[in-house]
């Protein structure tokens, strides 16, 4: 018996990695849709999602089959939060990104949304208006380059867009391709 499900090069041709979402059973693609998702204990209406999808390490890299989950009350994301996405690679990733999105949640709860000590910590849009006032500065312009504010910046180009593709049955483009 082992202790996780194997995975690797070794392993896939002994055993093919298997998504939660596949698509003989109805998805839109294998590895791509929701998993879960958990009611944000501190702001009503705010949920913490976990999902399959696909997506790059890096602009331009290679897609991959990815899993990670998202705080639809901070926005946060998670590809420039170290160790909150991970290589669907079966049941283990998939697992441990649930935790995550419970250990979130938790630390909402025991701490407060917007406290230092929080995990839960919407900064208000702070890093928007400073990329948009260099980008005016920059290029002389009067209009702003991105949304000013992290939710709306995140339901067009980030994870909300995502998971608002995944719940219409909408297969999203590849992340950060």
């Amino acid at each position: 018996m082992y202790a996780q499900w194997p995975h690797g090069k070794g392993w896939d041709t002994f055993i093919p990695r298997v998504f939660w979402n596949q698509a003989q059973h109805g998805a839109i693609a294998d590895g791509v849709g929701l998993v879960t998702a958990f009611a944000h204990t501190e702001i009503p209406g705010a949920e913490v999602i976990v999902f399959e999808f696909e997506g790059t390490w890096r602009p331009g890299g290679e897609p991959e089959q990815l899993v990670t989950y998202h705080c639809t009350a901070c926005h946060l994301d998670t590809f420039h939060d170290s160790g909150h996405v991970h290589e669907n690679t079966g049941p283990s990733s998939r697992r441990w990104a649930a935790r995550q999105a419970r250990q979130h949640i938790i630390s909402a709860h025991r701490h407060g949304v917007g406290d230092t000590n929080s995990a839960c910590r919407p900064n208000n849009g702070e890093m928007l208006r400073a990329v948009n006032a260099v980008a005016r500065d920059m290029w002389g312009t009067t209009g702003n380059a991105l949304p000013d504010t992290d939710d709306a910046y995140c339901a067009t180009k980030g994870p909300c867009s995502i998971i608002r593709e995944l719940r219409a049955g909408v297969r999203p483009p590849v992340y950060r391709a």
